[in-house]
């Protein structure tokens, strides 16, 4: 570094606090967000940052971003946003360069062009060592908010209220958990986490609103309940409802499909069930099979009408009954019996769940 940049730079470390006043007020006036930090602190901040790069310019002290990241450390907590503190050390570099020229004599300007690198290299570090710890307290935040949601799902009453208090919910009001896939995105205001194979969210409704429109993916939905602590139970009503949700995009409100949401409440006996209640029909060759199968099931999607069955086929009504007296012959139940028919159906929509 040029000796007479060097010593330049000595004289102005040496009038750092009248400095720091002015950078202080010059940063509060160019970024509106520091407005949460007090004066004192944006000034203290400016004299430390001001030392930290004039000592190193002068050749009195190595760089060093330690004290720079531990600033942003706390304006990150304190809610202040990364762009507005990057643009502050912004303002921060333009003032040191215009009381470089202003200290400079005429014969000193020439110096300042080959040294500005210098002044460039530290506002890079500096901004690394901020946006290191945006990163830093963001993830800390994430963890917080997992583990505040993770105890939302738990037992005990005072740690529950504590999460709720943490996350932003009530404690009492009008709640839905939903349920969704992956990559599906969540209305605002759901307090969310993320799993591997689902996100959850705990969506709080003022009394009189209208549950928000989902798209972008299939989802699960509660019923409403009124106290934060049953969140635990109102999770598994939402998981089983996306479980029961067709493929595809869509939205199941639990309730509203109870066959596809009582296969899926205990999907391993309900095939059980299906391979006993179809028996010999599922060991006929795949396309005799497929085709009773799917003649069962066009008549229950038909209302029980032979004909809608078979325009359903593309095929003749006599081709409808003969198929349906096959089923019966094969599995000793008739879509003529009402108990045999609900097991037949029950059997059939397991079958055909998520195929």
């Amino acid at each position: 570094m040029d000796p007479r940049f060097a010593a330049l730079s000595a004289r102005l470390l040496g009038r750092v606090d009248e400095l720091a006043v002015e950078l202080a007020r010059r940063v509060r006036a160019a970024e509106a967000e520091l407005a949460v930090v007090p004066p004192d602190d944006i000034t203290a901040v400016c004299a430390e940052q001001l030392t930290l790069s004039l000592g190193h310019l002068s050749g009195r002290a190595e760089i060093s971003t330690a004290s720079t990241a531990a600033n942003a450390r706390r304006r990150a907590e304190k809610g202040v946003p990364l762009a507005a503190l990057l643009h502050s050390y912004r303002v921060g570099l333009q003032f040191m360069w215009e009381s470089f020229v202003a200290e400079a004599g005429s014969d000193e300007h020439a110096i300042l062009i080959d040294s500005a690198t210098e002044m460039w290299l530290g506002l890079d570090l500096m901004s690394e060592a901020i946006r290191g710890a945006y990163r830093e307290v963001e993830a800390e935040r994430g963890r917080d908010r997992e583990m505040a949601f993770d105890a939302l799902l738990g037992t005990d009453p005072v740690r529950i209220r504590q999460s709720a208090d943490a996350l932003g919910l009530p404690h009492r009001g009008r709640f839905h958990v939903i349920a969704a896939e992956p990559d599906a995105e969540l209305p605002p205001g759901a307090v969310w986490r993320h799993l591997p194979t689902q996100r959850l969210a705990v969506l709080s409704l003022p009394g009189n609103a209208v549950f928000p429109g989902l798209r972008g993916g299939r989802y699960g939905v509660s019923p409403a309940y009124e106290q934060i602590s049953q969140t635990a139970a109102a999770l598994r009503l939402a998981r089983l409802a996306l479980a029961a949700a067709p493929e595809g995009e869509g939205v199941s409100h639990y309730g509203e499909r109870p066959v596809a949401t009582l296969i899926a409440s205990s999907l391993e006996t309900a095939d059980d069930l299906a391979q006993r209640v179809l028996g010999r029909l599922l060991d006929l060759p795949a396309d005799d099979r497929d085709a009773l199968l799917a003649t069962a099931h066009a008549w229950f999607a038909a209302g029980g009408s032979t004909a809608g069955a078979a325009e359903a086929l593309f095929c003749h009504r006599n081709t409808v009954r003969y198929r349906l007296g096959r089923v019966k012959e094969l599995t000793g139940r008739s879509v003529d019996h009402p108990r045999e028919a609900a097991e037949l159906f029950l059997a059939l929509e397991t079958h055909y769940f998520r195929r």
